[in-house]
């Protein structure tokens, strides 16, 4: 186990330094703090080592944790135990703060209680108090690394794509009922908006705060919408106007699971969630996505998967990742859970479990730089849009 001394040393080299091992060319490179290097080379983790070799080394390890942010881990975790009998996996189901909170506590206490961190990555946040701290770090074997899309690895390996977007009833609607967002500050939509609460979902506070890079969009379907020049309260720039007077209508909610379930009952017209509860839609769930819409639908996002420093099972974890991954060829079981409708493959060997892809979809992109920048205005926005509800 990585003693808590050799915590402490991180934490206070952390302070110091903050130089990150950058890539270059077209090959993707995975990028690391200096201090969390350190504790990587101290337990071989990029080592070569075959399957066998790792399963080997797994079998005298301890109880793999996982925290989570995904249910469908779960499934991953019992093909897992299936495959490689003897290792155990226990999967924490958290939200995305209190993972984040889980890991620093981890950290800090220098027990090692965590080995796999996995979470949606594009607010900011994961980034911020995770990984530019080194309390996890990314690995990757070489036989997949080479098998990645283009963006997926570097500080993070991001091994799935989802978005957060805009859905409407497929009951109450036959068809798309809207062409422009400004279409949902109607009147009649008044309580039949349902959307998680931007300071409780990453993957709302990203669509939400990345939206506020596009005050010309919002200005342009403003006009196209109302048919006159955008005349909106100056005070407020155009993306905050959008959001403060659709707010009225919206019924905020702790998950996406609430949303679908809204949606699903008929207490919603509309709903914002993850893309990834669109499997549901298989077992009889009632709602269908926005593909198009003026200005924008939602928002891009991703889901990482990194190793928690000081992590006592280094060996079941990069065995458990490469399973998850789909192993060397892309078809092992492990990935298979997350291929499902309203998800998009981070391999270039894996089709997407989408059968429209992200790039066919008027979606934004999360800034994740701009969103800690702008940490603490949004989150104020947003605390005063909410305190009427």
């Amino acid at each position: 186990m990585y003693k808590k001394s050799r915590i402490k040393y991180i934490l206070g080299a952390i302070l110091a330094s903050a130089i990150f091992l950058t890539g270059c060319g077209a090959r993707q490179t995975i990028e690391v703090s200096t201090v969390g290097e350190e504790w990587m080379e101290e337990v071989g983790l990029n080592e070569e080592k075959s399957v066998d070799e790792l399963y080997e080394a797994a079998l005298k390890e301890d109880v793999l944790i996982i925290y989570t942010v995904s249910t469908r881990v779960t499934k991953t975790k019992e093909a897992f135990e299936a495959a490689y009998p003897g290792l155990c996996v226990e999967v924490r189901d958290l939200r995305s703060p209190d993972l984040i909170d889980a890991v620093i506590a981890n950290f800090e206490s220098g027990k090692g209680e965590c080995d796999i961190v996995i979470c949606n990555d594009c607010s900011g946040d994961f980034k911020d108090k995770l990984i530019d701290t080194a309390m996890v770090v990314p690995y990757l074997p070489q036989d997949i690394k080479e098998k990645m899309k283009p963006g997926h690895v570097g500080q993070y390996i991001s091994f799935l794509d989802e978005a957060e977007m805009i859905y409407y009833n497929s009951d109450s609607f036959d068809k798309v009922p809207i062409k422009n967002i400004w279409e949902l500050t109607d009147e009649k939509y008044k309580g039949r908006i349902y959307m998680p609460s931007p300071l409780r979902s990453f993957s709302t506070y990203a669509f939400v705060g990345s939206s506020t890079l596009h005050d010309d969009d919002f200005i342009s379907s403003y006009e196209e919408y109302f048919g006159k020049s955008y005349d909106l309260d100056k005070t407020h720039t155009p993306s905050e106007n959008f959001w403060l007077t659709v707010s009225p209508n919206m019924v905020f909610t702790n998950s996406s699971d609430e949303v679908m379930e809204a949606l699903n009952d008929g207490s919603a017209d509309f709903g914002i969630m993850v893309s990834s509860k669109m499997r549901y839609r298989e077992v009889g769930y009632s709602f269908e996505p926005i593909y198009e819409l003026n200005p924008f639908t939602g928002c891009r996002t991703t889901n990482a998967v990194m190793v928690a420093t000081g992590a006592k099972n280094p060996n079941c974890a990069r065995l458990f990742i490469r399973f998850l991954l789909g192993e060397a060829d892309g078809k092992g079981e492990g990935y298979k859970p997350f291929c499902t409708q309203g998800t998009w493959s981070a391999r270039v060997d894996v089709p997407d479990g989408n059968d429209v892809p992200q790039n066919a979809i008027d979606l934004i992109d999360a800034d994740q730089d701009y969103l800690i920048k702008n940490k603490e205005k949004i989150r104020e926005f947003w605390a005063e849009c909410l305190k009427s509800h």
